[in-house]
């Protein structure tokens, strides 16, 4: 298996948008999730693509690309520890000390970029990074994200919605998209991704969501948004032109439902036919009906499935094989099939119409 192939089937999505970014449909696509091990074939992934990325701890700040790109430049460049034994690519890295990551920030909107030596400090993988196809790319995202990022640090309301919209034309969310966002985030606070789900629900789709919607970074305006559509079409179109066999796996992951018991917990869920699995999942059925019936649940959707990949490390013990009830709106019990664990989640005054439920999809 390839390592394409590999993250095809861990990020989907991203993998959908990294292709969209090679083949110029896309200025560029961020990492959102936590690696884990995968950081190192990350590295390996890019380099023998020749792109570029961002990466903003924010200690230290560093610029990588491929040293076949380096060209004839002078730079001052030093490899990262895990890669001394290649020559293969470098890493611009920058001081990050307060004073000179504020110049940092003013030299980008300056459209200038300059090296600066880094002293100390390890770097964690799991913060954000920001992927491009070329040098050009790359410069004209950070140069509009330092500028957003001036405006943002005033706090006030109209310059946090000029963050917004500008990080929205950085990263090519449609205009409709961004708009509702920011007036969605003034009035929400940190629960304002809620909007989308809620769309789903008022129209009685949870069940037939348009898989394009999947594919895309952003959070679209409504699930009949066409820009979104559309733009997950051309990621689709152009993956299957890139990669027959990384589509084929990118659509059948984006096919399975995802379990959604709120904004922060939700899965992709791989449905398991419990005749095939061993005799304990019969057991265990019988003890998670036992517990619904226990704990007053009409479980009104039930299902065998296997949890394979968290985007959080935090969320680690959601990773297994179990049973799963869902009466839709009101409660979610997971009944581990190898462990006997137990998870019961139930409708509180916090909760969202979208929460605590299954959502599917249609191709």
């Amino acid at each position: 298996m390839t390592t394409l192939e590999n993250f095809a089937h861990k990020y989907p999505a991203f993998v959908a948008q990294l292709v969209a970014v090679i083949k110029g449909r896309k200025p560029v696509v961020r990492i959102d999730f936590e690696l884990h091990d995968d950081y190192v074939g990350l590295i390996d992934l890019l380099v023998s693509l020749n792109l570029v990325w961002f990466e903003h701890s924010p200690m230290p700040v560093r610029i990588c690309y491929s040293s076949s790109l380096q060209k004839s430049k002078e730079i001052k460049v030093k490899a990262y520890p895990w890669y001394t034994e290649t020559e293969s690519y470098r890493f611009l890295r920058f001081f990050t000390h307060l004073s000179e990551y504020e110049k940092f920030w003013e030299y980008l909107t300056e459209g200038e970029l300059i090296p600066l030596e880094l002293e100390g400090g390890d770097l964690n993988s799991s913060f954000e990074t920001v992927i491009a196809k070329d040098f050009e790319g790359l410069m004209n995202f950070l140069t509009q994200y330092a500028v957003a990022k001036t405006h943002f640090a005033k706090a006030q309301q109209s310059e946090v919605q000029i963050f917004d919209r500008i990080l929205g034309t950085a990263f090519g969310y449609p205009d409709c998209c961004t708009e509702r966002f920011m007036v969605e985030r003034q009035r929400r606070r940190s629960r304002e991704d809620y909007f989308y789900y809620e769309t789903i629900i008022e129209e009685g789709l949870e069940n037939s969501i348009p898989i394009e919607l999947r594919a895309v970074a952003h959070v679209p305006c409504s699930v009949f948004c066409q820009q979104s559509i559309n733009l997950g079409k051309e990621y689709f179109s152009e993956l299957k032109d890139y990669d027959f066999k990384v589509y084929d796996i990118v659509i059948k992951e984006l096919m399975k439902p995802t379990l959604f018991i709120d904004l922060w917990h939700q899965f992709s869920v791989t449905e398991l036919n419990h005749k095939f699995v061993n005799y304990a999942a019969e057991k265990r059925e019988k003890d998670f009906l036992n517990i619904a019936k226990t704990e007053a649940i009409e479980i009104k959707e039930a299902m065998l499935g296997r949890i394979e990949h968290v985007p959080f490390q935090y969320l680690s013990d959601f990773i297994g094989v179990w049973w799963i009830g869902v009466d839709p709106g009101n409660a979610i019990l997971l009944y581990n099939l190898e462990t006997g664990e137990k998870k019961l989640y139930k409708k509180h005054k916090e909760s969202n119409i979208a929460d605590l439920r299954f959502f599917r999809y249609k191709l």
